[in-house]
Protein backbone atom coordinates (compact mmCIF):
# COMPACT_ATOMS: atom_id res chain seq x y z
CA UNK A 1 0.00 0.00 0.00
CA UNK A 2 1.68 3.09 -0.97
CA UNK A 3 0.42 6.49 1.02
CA UNK A 4 -1.03 8.93 -0.96
CA UNK A 5 0.43 13.13 -0.20
CA UNK A 6 -3.33 13.74 1.52
CA UNK A 7 -2.97 10.86 4.28
CA UNK A 8 0.34 11.80 5.06
CA UNK A 9 -0.40 15.65 5.22
CA UNK A 10 -3.65 13.72 7.89
CA UNK A 11 -1.20 12.40 9.93
CA UNK A 12 1.54 15.19 10.02
CA UNK A 13 -1.16 17.16 11.33
CA UNK A 14 -2.34 14.84 13.40
CA UNK A 15 0.81 14.52 15.39
CA UNK A 16 1.16 18.15 15.40
CA UNK A 17 -1.92 18.65 16.69
CA UNK A 18 -1.92 15.72 19.47
CA UNK A 19 2.07 17.07 20.37
CA UNK A 20 0.13 20.69 20.54
CA UNK A 21 -2.96 19.55 22.85
CA UNK A 22 -0.81 17.29 25.04
CA UNK A 23 1.77 20.03 25.98
CA UNK A 24 -1.42 22.24 26.52
CA UNK A 25 -3.25 19.93 29.16
CA UNK A 26 0.01 18.59 30.63
CA UNK A 27 0.79 19.74 34.34
CA UNK A 28 4.24 21.24 34.91
CA UNK A 29 6.24 21.14 31.92
CA UNK A 30 8.47 23.92 31.95
CA UNK A 31 10.10 22.85 28.64
CA UNK A 32 8.76 24.34 25.35
CA UNK A 33 8.43 22.24 22.68
CA UNK A 34 11.61 23.77 20.79
CA UNK A 35 13.22 22.93 23.87
CA UNK A 36 11.99 19.92 24.35
CA UNK A 37 13.38 18.55 20.47
CA UNK A 38 16.80 20.08 21.14
CA UNK A 39 17.18 18.30 24.46
CA UNK A 40 15.55 14.99 22.81
CA UNK A 41 18.09 15.83 19.37
CA UNK A 42 20.83 15.42 22.05
CA UNK A 43 19.81 12.33 24.04
CA UNK A 44 19.36 10.79 20.93
CA UNK A 45 22.50 11.85 19.14
CA UNK A 46 24.95 13.06 21.99
CA UNK A 47 27.10 16.05 21.63
CA UNK A 48 26.76 18.00 18.50
CA UNK A 49 27.82 21.39 17.26
CA UNK A 50 25.29 24.29 17.07
CA UNK A 51 25.09 24.75 13.67
CA UNK A 52 24.24 21.26 13.59
CA UNK A 53 21.71 21.74 16.13
CA UNK A 54 20.27 24.75 13.85
CA UNK A 55 20.15 22.89 10.64
CA UNK A 56 17.95 19.83 12.33
CA UNK A 57 15.96 22.68 14.12
CA UNK A 58 15.05 24.77 10.63
CA UNK A 59 16.55 27.84 12.39
CA UNK A 60 18.97 30.29 11.81
CA UNK A 61 22.66 29.62 13.84
CA UNK A 62 22.12 33.03 15.80
CA UNK A 63 18.78 31.79 16.98
CA UNK A 64 19.91 28.62 17.79
CA UNK A 65 23.10 29.98 20.12
CA UNK A 66 20.69 31.76 22.11
CA UNK A 67 18.13 29.17 23.04
CA UNK A 68 21.62 26.95 23.82
CA UNK A 69 22.45 29.89 25.81
CA UNK A 70 19.24 29.69 27.66
CA UNK A 71 19.67 26.57 28.32
CA UNK A 72 23.41 26.33 29.28
CA UNK A 73 22.07 29.43 32.15
CA UNK A 74 19.23 26.67 33.17
CA UNK A 75 21.98 23.75 33.62
CA UNK A 76 20.48 22.03 30.79
CA UNK A 77 23.17 21.46 28.82
CA UNK A 78 26.70 22.31 28.78
CA UNK A 79 29.11 23.73 25.78
CA UNK A 80 32.59 22.90 25.20
CA UNK A 81 35.21 23.45 22.57
CA UNK A 82 35.18 20.85 19.59
CA UNK A 83 38.43 18.95 19.81
CA UNK A 84 38.02 18.52 16.15
CA UNK A 85 37.83 22.46 15.47
CA UNK A 86 38.77 25.07 18.26
CA UNK A 87 36.19 27.65 16.62
CA UNK A 88 33.29 25.47 16.81
CA UNK A 89 31.30 24.74 20.32
CA UNK A 90 29.99 21.44 20.96
CA UNK A 91 26.74 21.01 23.18
CA UNK A 92 25.51 18.23 25.17
CA UNK A 93 22.73 17.45 27.53
CA UNK A 94 23.54 17.37 31.00
CA UNK A 95 22.07 15.15 33.71
CA UNK A 96 19.68 17.80 34.92
CA UNK A 97 19.16 18.13 31.47
CA UNK A 98 18.10 14.46 30.92
CA UNK A 99 16.44 14.15 34.37
CA UNK A 100 13.71 18.06 32.38
CA UNK A 101 13.74 16.21 29.10
CA UNK A 102 12.13 13.00 31.36
CA UNK A 103 9.74 14.85 33.49
CA UNK A 104 8.62 16.42 30.48
CA UNK A 105 7.74 13.73 28.65
CA UNK A 106 6.31 12.33 31.13
CA UNK A 107 4.07 15.22 31.62
CA UNK A 108 2.92 15.08 27.94
CA UNK A 109 2.32 11.28 28.18
CA UNK A 110 -0.40 11.42 30.69
CA UNK A 111 -2.88 13.55 28.41
CA UNK A 112 -2.47 11.08 25.72
CA UNK A 113 -2.45 7.99 27.43
CA UNK A 114 -6.04 9.20 29.05
CA UNK A 115 -7.08 9.74 25.53
CA UNK A 116 -5.94 6.51 24.43
CA UNK A 117 -7.90 4.88 26.83
CA UNK A 118 -10.99 6.51 25.99
CA UNK A 119 -10.50 5.86 21.90
CA UNK A 120 -13.25 3.79 20.84
CA UNK A 121 -11.29 1.30 19.62
CA UNK A 122 -12.52 -2.60 18.15
CA UNK A 123 -9.98 -5.61 19.94
CA UNK A 124 -7.00 -5.66 17.83
CA UNK A 125 -6.76 -2.05 16.79
CA UNK A 126 -4.53 -1.21 19.90
CA UNK A 127 -2.30 -3.62 18.78
CA UNK A 128 -2.67 -2.83 14.66
CA UNK A 129 -1.69 0.83 16.19
CA UNK A 130 1.21 -0.10 18.11
CA UNK A 131 2.51 -2.25 15.08
CA UNK A 132 2.05 1.17 12.72
CA UNK A 133 3.51 3.62 15.61
CA UNK A 134 7.23 0.78 15.21
CA UNK A 135 6.97 0.55 11.41
CA UNK A 136 6.66 4.64 11.74
CA UNK A 137 9.25 5.31 14.47
CA UNK A 138 11.76 3.16 12.21
CA UNK A 139 10.94 4.62 8.98
CA UNK A 140 11.93 8.36 10.32
CA UNK A 141 14.91 6.45 12.54
CA UNK A 142 16.00 5.51 9.13
CA UNK A 143 15.74 1.93 10.37
CA UNK A 144 14.40 -1.14 8.33
CA UNK A 145 10.50 -1.60 10.13
CA UNK A 146 9.52 -4.21 11.93
CA UNK A 147 9.14 -7.75 9.98
CA UNK A 148 5.33 -9.20 10.10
Amino acid sequence: MQLDGDLAERLLLSCSALTRGAAAAADGTRLSLTQARVLSTLDRDGALRVSRLAELEGCAQPSMTGLVTRLGDAGLVTRTTDPADARAVLVALTDAGRDALLANRSALRAPVADALQHLPAPPGDLERLTGLLEDITALVSGRTSRVD
